[in-house]
């Protein structure tokens, strides 16, 4: 039983001859050699480059049990996130920032009363550990800044965690089946030294589009950070991150003669 192992970027990849995942399938014909069709698995490690966090800026006790809300406590509020979109800028690392400001409401003995305001808002970062973990702390430390001048609001400690992107996905399956393709000669010799015929390969297919393969899960981080309602965001650690397997299966026909 022979393999042929394959060095393949940062993992290794191995090509069973002996065991594909797929039956091996052999016709022999007078005149033509013999035709076989192979199915190759061709698997690879790929560690997620990017970390993603949102940041949630959330009403503090005070504003969970202020009332009603007047209009110059509204545009305090108002100001202040504001004032958050606009430093979160300058970092260029996240998106979004909408927000809203709804009221808590307490139907008791058939009376509605407001009991005080719940805030909404979310912004979603992006970012490379070695090359944006500083500037995402750097942002998280002006955040703080810009809260602890308003004690209506609270930030909680984002979580950080790592996945793996579609375009990832894609761009890492290409390079395996390219390297398929420069081993080709290899699986020629193979099987012409086993078979003691000289073996050509005829064509190379995949399944849907020869990317075919088990989409890798998202690769979450260990330890996460926990949220705590009315505490400060602290500086942030990266996160233990898993590699994941990526497979894809490649499709063979040849002749020996």
């Amino acid at each position: 039983m022979k393999k042929i192992n394959f060095l393949l970027f940062s993992g290794i990849l191995i090509i069973s001859l002996a065991n594909a995942k797929d039956e091996s399938r052999m016709q022999e014909s007078q005149n033509n050699g013999i035709n076989i069709s192979k199915s190759f698995e061709v698997r690879d490690k790929l560690k997620p480059s990017f970390l993603f966090s949102t940041i949630r800026i959330e009403s503090s006790s005070k504003l969970r049990n202020i009332g009603e809300l007047k209009d110059e406590t509204r545009a305090n509020i108002t100001t202040t996130l504001n004032n958050i979109i606009q430093e979160s800028k300058k970092y260029e690392i996240c998106k979004g920032g909408s927000y809203s400001i709804d009221p808590i409401i307490s139907h008791k003995d058939d009376k509605r009363r407001t009991i005080g305001q719940e805030v909404r808002f979310n912004m979603d970062c992006k970012f490379s550990e070695n090359e944006d973990l500083a500037t995402y702390n750097e942002l998280l430390k002006s955040i703080n800044q810009i809260i602890a001048k308003n004690n209506l609001l609270a930030l909680p400690q984002p979580q950080v965690s790592s996945q793996i992107t579609q375009d990832e996905i894609s761009a890492k399956k290409e390079n395996m089946f390219l390297d398929f393709l420069n081993k080709t000669k290899e699986i020629e010799s193979s099987y012409s030294s086993g078979l003691k015929l000289t073996c050509k390969i005829n064509k190379i297919y995949g399944r849907d589009d020869y990317m075919q393969g088990s989409m890798p899960r998202v690769a979450m981080a260990k330890g996460m950070l926990n949220t705590t309602m009315e505490s400060d965001s602290t500086h942030t650690k990266a996160p233990i991150i898993d590699d994941v397997d990526i497979a894809i299966n490649v499709y063979v026909e040849m002749n020996c003669k």
